[in-house]
């Protein structure tokens, strides 16, 4: 039986490889790979399907037309930023996402983002390996009972609201996306991006980079925030504008921030970030857990090999339906 060919632009965990190997052959991508030189290796792979991660060079129409047979487009995740979805659409390309996969881990590294914050924890491990013992001086932040802000609700900010339960924070939500009549009563809902970050003490970004996302916090934003704020990112960096970021930690007019996303990923310049004021930085790697890696692989290689198969594409997990 002749195989399909299905390109991958990183590594996905080995059972979601298992899977493909019987009925596909597999190209990989170089991460960050150009248009011109994605398009060249989709043409010479011949490619039926393609698997999208967050270390892929833009799928663009240029890319997908390349081998003039690509029926199926995956993402490896949920944000599907760096695929021309438009693009997809005209083709009749299905653009598939695994939307279940990884919303506990990305809450957790948020968590994990806040107290590191809080409790300055990277800073005081540097401090003690360079020989240091600042428990006389040293005095951190309580979490419990602040108000929390969510700009965006998807399932990543509902679960992070689940988790600080215990923590007796105050919820306070903007997202003009989220239905009316689904809207939890045991949060506060704001019509306006300014009303929230004028009353939080944590800012935590969890809405999908569109135009109207993009460079949406911004000098106007941070001069409305408390100079107490922690402001999150592990949704998509250029939602803030990194320059004016600088600026506002600079001048202090918040208290410090964590990003796992960046406006460039990786990062070409994280030296004047880093050291504008208190930071805490990862590398795109908040859905990084071995099981969320394993939820991924699988629903992104068992949505490829579904429509290679013939079937219609599963409405929980079609994107561009």
């Amino acid at each position: 039986m002749k195989k399909h060919s299905v390109v991958i632009t990183g590594k996905i965990a080995d059972e979601a490889i298992k899977i493909l190997e019987p009925s596909c052959n597999i190209h990989y991508t170089k991460p960050y790979m150009g248009e011109e030189e994605f398009a060249l290796l989709m043409a010479g792979a011949k490619a039926d399907a393609l698997i999208v991660r967050g270390v892929s060079g833009k799928v663009t129409r240029k890319v997908m037309e390349a081998s003039g047979k690509v029926k199926v487009i995956a993402k490896h995740g949920v944000g599907v930023d760096n695929i021309d979805v438009e693009a997809a659409s005209a083709l009749g390309i299905p653009v598939l996402n695994t939307p279940d996969a990884n919303y506990q881990a990305v809450a957790e590294h948020v968590l994990g983002l806040i107290f590191a914050l809080a409790k300055d924890i990277p800073q005081q491990d540097a401090r003690m390996r360079a020989g240091f013992w600042d428990k006389q001086d040293y005095r951190g932040v309580e979490i419990n009972k602040k108000t929390l802000g969510l700009i965006g609700f998807g399932k990543i900010g509902q679960r992070v609201r689940e988790l600080v339960t215990p923590l007796q924070m105050k919820i306070v939500v903007f997202d003009p996306e989220f239905p009316l009549s689904k809207r939890n009563q045991d949060v506060s809902w704001v019509d306006d991006v300014d009303t929230l970050l004028a009353v939080s003490d944590i800012v935590s970004l969890h809405c999908p980079l569109t135009e109207k996302t993009r460079g949406m916090i911004g000098e106007e934003q941070f001069n409305k925030m408390k100079k107490t704020a922690f402001l999150i990112n592990t949704a998509r960096g250029p939602i803030i504008k990194e320059a004016d970021l600088v600026s506002a930690l600079k001048e202090k007019k918040i208290a410090g921030v964590g990003l796992d996303t960046f406006e460039k990923e990786p990062p070409e310049q994280l030296a004047e970030l880093a050291n504008a004021g208190k930071t805490v930085f990862t590398p795109h790697l908040g859905a990084a857990t071995h099981e969320a890696f394993l939820r991924m692989g699988l629903g992104a290689a068992n949505g490829v090999l579904s429509i290679l198969e013939g079937n219609p594409p599963d409405p929980a997990c079609h994107f561009n339906r």
